[in-house]
């Protein structure tokens, strides 16, 4: 299912080139106010950006997917952060942005379609002790577990200038949102992406933010689990050694443990994923956009 890495025990956080700030697809403009729109459509599991520009913005917000978002305050602007979950499903969805101003308020309005994601299928057979972890019960109990740990959502962020970057520098071992057989017997997705790493090797915080959850989990193994803030997460599995606890506040590229293959695993690797407000959404998809700098940044 997966292979050693050649990763060495010591690395530098890898430094993707940072995207510039792309020009907006399109724009409204309301009683002074105008939100910018960064995205079209989004695909499942795809992250998007609003950014609402004008004077007198005291407060703004935006309703998504029975969600109602914040827009947050950021390099002269506000911006508000929305995905399609990975199992959100493909259809025309309204969504409505409403900003509170010093004069009165100001609304804006727009369906927007959630495409189907190209997702791969997966069969695995897993033998000793992970095979006894192919369960419905226990996979289902581990994701409501981890339902309540990202249930907290504060209102701005907690990542910082450096921004978001991979754990490993290692190639890719299995994709975001593929549809999974195992051992014939349980059908599920895989909610992040697996990369090759040997045991012991020293895997890094994607983003600053707050650690919270570091302990033991069935199918994930040795598992951290951050908070970015904006009820974005990310989690990484499978660990050998934790280096964090929960509570700890951990900077960009910080050492946060050390690979394995602990959990439901056939091999030692990393299995990381990135959850916003109680979706599953592709990771990648996030280093590959734009994000402003915050306030704090």
């Amino acid at each position: 299912m997966h292979t050693d890495g050649s990763a060495t025990a010591i690395m530098s956080r890898p430094q993707p080139q940072p995207a510039p700030r792309p020009i907006p697809l399109s724009g409204q403009f309301a009683v002074g106010v105008q939100l910018d729109w960064h995205f079209a459509s989004l695909s499942q599991g795809e992250l998007g950006l609003l950014c609402l520009l004008g004077g007198g913005i005291r407060s703004a917000q935006v309703y998504w997917l029975g969600e109602i978002v914040p827009f947050f305050r950021a390099e002269g602007g506000w911006y508000a952060l929305l995905a399609a979950g990975m199992e959100t499903l493909p259809r025309q969805v309204p969504l409505v942005a409403r900003a509170q101003l010093e004069t009165g308020a100001a609304t804006f309005a727009r369906r927007v379609r959630i495409m189907p994601g190209m997702f791969l299928r997966e069969e695995f057979t897993l033998q000793g002790a992970a095979a006894g972890l192919v369960d419905a019960d226990i996979e289902a109990a581990e994701m409501a577990a981890i339902a309540e740990m990202t249930a907290r959502t504060s209102s701005a962020p907690l990542w910082d200038a450096a921004g978001f970057a991979l754990p490993l520098p290692s190639a890719f071992a299995s994709p975001f949102g593929s549809f999974r057989a195992m051992n014939a017997s349980l059908r599920t997705r895989h909610t992040g992406w697996d990369q090759h790493a040997a045991t012991g090797t020293p895997v890094r915080a994607m983003a600053a933010g707050r650690v919270a959850f570091a302990g033991q989990l069935a199918i994930r193994g040795s598992y951290a689990l951050i908070d970015h803030g904006l009820g974005l997460y990310t989690g990484y599995a499978h660990f050998s050694a934790l280096q964090v606890q929960a509570g700890q506040t951990v900077a960009a590229g910080q050492v946060i443990g050390l690979s394995g293959n602990t959990g439901r695993s056939s091999a030692p690797h990393l299995h990381w994923e990135l959850r916003w407000r109680g979706r599953w959404v592709n990771g990648l998809a996030l280093l590959e956009m734009w994000l402003p700098q915050t306030d704090s940044g």
